[in-house]
């Protein structure tokens, strides 16, 4: 995709999903992909499937984006090693639910720490090395959620810090407008991805209620969601800043 070949960017939470598809499509792209993520294991091995079925150069780094230290260090440590971070998805983040009244502090805590506070030690950490060089490009990773009770899901944590990070697009993307650096959110629909695939076998009532509630009737798939941030990424979207954009097969039209 233009603009992007030679590249490196940086995907926090590429082990699994939207994260490993968004990996795929930007090393198919020509891009030098790190992909992070809290687990060692399946980093690694997404990292090596990809490396082998793309002919793509790809590294993994272990990283808690919770831990603003650690996402400093994993800044730094690309820089050093002659892997200057263009581009950056700032894709990591947990959606546990629970009624509002069992929410327990810990829960709440952990929510924001992974979904807004790491996405902002990230934007933070790898957006000062982009300023510096004057060019750079950032996509967060929101949601549905963002702009719109989803139900019968109860997942207050969730939604609240969705809707802060598109916001945080928002104001990076002005705050940053004229150094070079563009900022942008995408925000996913219901997305066939794992977790989906278990609550539609458990739960196909919700499912289904789910799906009616789509006018385009079908779950996107995790690699649209990868070809619209690799899009904001790319040279393709050069005067594209401070956006959310949604994938989501028209429900937030609804």
């Amino acid at each position: 995709m233009q603009g992007l070949e030679g590249k490196v960017v940086v995907i926090t939470g590429g082990a699994g999903g939207i994260g490993r598809a968004t990996a795929e499509v930007l090393a198919r792209a020509g891009a030098r992909v790190v992909i992070t993520d809290v687990d060692a294991a399946a980093g690694n091995r997404v990292a090596d499937e990809l490396r082998a079925s793309t002919a793509g150069e790809l590294r993994f780094e272990q990283l808690d984006v919770s831990d603003a230290t650690a996402v400093g260090a994993v800044a730094s440590k690309l820089e050093d090693d002659g892997w200057p971070v263009y581009g950056l998805m700032a894709n990591a983040g947990i959606a546990p639910t629970s009624p509002a009244l069992e929410y327990s502090d810990e829960l709440w805590t952990q929510t924001i720490d992974v979904n807004l506070n790491g996405v902002f030690w990230c934007c933070r950490e790898f957006g000062r090395q982009m300023v510096e060089r004057g060019a750079g490009t950032i996509v967060i990773t929101s949601s549905i959620a963002a702009s719109g009770v989803v139900s019968p899901e109860t997942h207050a944590a969730y939604g609240a810090t969705k809707a802060a990070v598109s916001h945080l697009a928002e104001l990076l993307g002005v705050e940053w407008a004229t150094t070079g650096v563009r900022v942008n959110a995408v925000a996913p629909g219901y997305t066939a991805t794992p977790i989906l695939d278990k609550i539609q076998a458990e739960a196909p009532e919700t499912f289904e209620e789910w799906l009616s509630r789509i006018p385009m009737g079908r779950l996107s798939t995790p690699t649209e969601v990868a070809n619209a941030t690799a899009f904001l990424l790319s040279d393709l979207a050069s005067a594209i800043t401070a956006t959310v954009l949604r994938v989501d097969g028209g429900y937030g039209a609804r």
